[in-house]
């Protein structure tokens, strides 16, 4: 179940060791046990700002945000593909 982080449509869900954090309903960054895994902005304004306040939360650096390509096949290659859209 999602769980809203403000009133901005910026959410969070638990996924077994997995942090998933959604932009509306569109996957945008993991937390698992080892680091902190953010996409790149290919979206809105608003998303931009939930991705900076992701990075806020977990305290990883915006300088590290994964090419969304990237990103992508992390989720799949890492079974969140159900999770992404």
């Amino acid at each position: 179940m999602k769980t809203q982080i403000d009133s901005k449509n910026l959410y969070f869900e638990n996924i077994g060791d997995k942090t998933i954090y959604y932009s509306y309903n569109t996957t945008v960054a993991i937390k698992t046990p080892i680091d902190t895994y953010v996409s790149e902005n290919v979206w809105s304004i608003t998303t931009a700002k939930h991705l900076n306040r992701i990075e806020e939360l977990t305290g990883s650096n915006k300088e590290y945000r994964m090419r969304y390509k990237d990103f992508r096949d992390f989720c799949i290659n890492n079974n969140v593909n159900k999770h992404y859209i």
